[in-house]
């Protein structure tokens, strides 16, 4: 009997050992090189998830695709995304779910063009071939600028390119023009090895950078991923009170000139929320991309289903404009 008990309580020993290591494994977030991801970089730089007992771990990623497909793999529990990259990944699968929007921006994507190409105004794109990193928020811009300036997308030819590579591709000639989202934008309109002109800044097209969870995290650490959440809401009103700290925290991670850095952040709204907007957008985007043939014989998610609101609540029950 002795015996047995001992086994016993070295197996409960074990159990809370084991259960001890899997709180403490930090969570992985995968995070998207851009401006729009300053928040994270905030919190990471100030220790604030540490503050909320929270180890985590970033890898960077040019977009937010990328970040999706780290997901995908198994390699990140977070990751974030603009809503057209999560319309792209919901034909795909469904074993994720976006928690929170935290900032949006009018600033983010730009159409730069090779004046040695020929190109002045929108119309000049005709027959010529346009960069731009498919499966993202740069695509679905691109096309609305074109329709929006009576010029077919079809009637031009575009070039998958990635944003590390666009102002390669430029330089090379091996493009005409790139649809591309910041800081690779900026990189590309005032470098020297591209004479270029910016024909179109994104100021009518507001998007939003949110949070992404995977489902089987949501379910097994919901306790950490509302700590992340309120690490995330600390850095905003750290971003918000002292801007130029987090500026400096800006230029250091991404490596971009401190003026970029200042304009960027002028141009970006940091907030926590989940609102009935993204839901509209979500949808909007996800018929563009039957519309044009983008996803062929796959139907869209059901949007609502997509997103978790639960956490959100709990932190900041007023940042959520969804109906329970």
């Amino acid at each position: 009997m002795g015996s047995s008990l001992l086994k016993y309580r070295s197996l409960m020993l074990l159990a809370a050992c084991l259960a001890g290591s899997a709180a403490a494994a930090p969570l992985t977030v995968a995070v998207s090189r851009s401006p729009h991801s300053l928040p994270v970089f905030v919190a990471l730089a100030e220790g604030l998830f540490e503050a909320e007992g929270l180890s985590v771990k970033a890898i960077e990623a040019p977009s937010g695709r990328r970040c999706l497909k780290l997901m995908a793999d198994g390699q990140a529990d977070i990751g974030t995304a603009a809503e057209t990259a999560i319309v792209f990944e919901s034909f795909e699968r469904s074993d994720f779910a976006v928690i929170a929007t935290f900032s949006s921006t009018s600033s983010d994507i730009e159409l730069v063009a090779r004046r040695a190409a020929g190109i002045k105004v929108p119309g000049d794109l005709v027959g010529k071939r346009l960069g731009v990193v498919k499966g993202t928020s740069a695509q679905y811009f691109l096309d609305t600028f074109l329709l929006n300036n009576d010029v077919d997308p079809k009637s031009v030819v575009q070039v998958p390119v990635q944003p590390e590579s666009a102002l390669d591709s430029m330089a090379a000639a091996q493009v005409d023009a790139v649809a591309v989202f910041q800081p690779f934008a900026y990189a590309t309109a005032h470098s020297p090895r591209v004479d270029g002109v910016v024909l179109s800044e994104s100021s009518d097209y507001k998007q939003t950078f949110n949070l992404v969870a995977q489902s089987s995290v949501l379910k097994a650490r919901r306790g950490d991923v509302e700590r992340f959440l309120r690490a995330i809401q600390r850095a905003n009103e750290s971003i918000r009170s002292r801007p130029r700290q987090a500026e400096g925290i800006f230029v250091a991670r991404l490596g971009v000139e401190p003026g970029f850095a200042a304009w960027s952040m002028q141009h970006t709204h940091a907030l926590l929320s989940l609102e009935e907007g993204l839901l509209r957008s979500l949808q909007s985007q996800a018929n563009w991309v039957l519309r044009e043939g983008y996803a062929t014989g796959r139907k869209p998610a059901d949007y609502r289903a997509l997103i978790d609101a639960a956490p959100l609540r709990v932190v900041l029950p007023n940042a959520v404009g969804l109906p329970r």
